[in-house]
């Protein structure tokens, strides 16, 4: 069955992008969860801002609530080609950058390099 509407779009890709954080290798996991904030949150308030499909939107407050609490730099690092199937990295770097959130410049974002 095809997903309709938008919401399911959002709802699909949410978990999706769940079940790629809990693939993580144990390491890797354990690495993962020393980045601070609450990562379900920004995964659920940011999801529809950063999928690869539509163009670059302004993210809601309550995503830029979320995000401004999560460490995204640490994040980053675990960011995988895998992820970057379903997630547009450069509007995730977009989003992050409009709710405050700062980057070093030159710094990468999984295969992003932030400029």
């Amino acid at each position: 069955m095809a997903l309709a509407t938008p919401t399911l779009r959002v709802t699909a890709i949410t978990i999706l992008l769940i079940a790629c954080i809990f693939s993580f290798g144990n390491e890797n996991f354990i690495a993962y969860g020393q980045c601070e904030g609450d990562i379900s949150g920004l995964i659920s308030q940011c999801a529809m801002y950063v999928r690869k499909a539509g163009p670059k939107t302004p993210p809601s407050s309550q995503c830029c609530a979320v995000a401004k609490k999560a460490n995204i730099p640490c994040l980053c690092k675990y960011v995988t080609k895998d992820i970057e199937q379903y997630v547009s990295v450069e509007k995730a770097v977009y989003v992050a950058q409009y709710c405050d959130v700062n980057f070093k410049h030159g710094s990468k974002c999984g295969s992003y390099t932030i400029p």
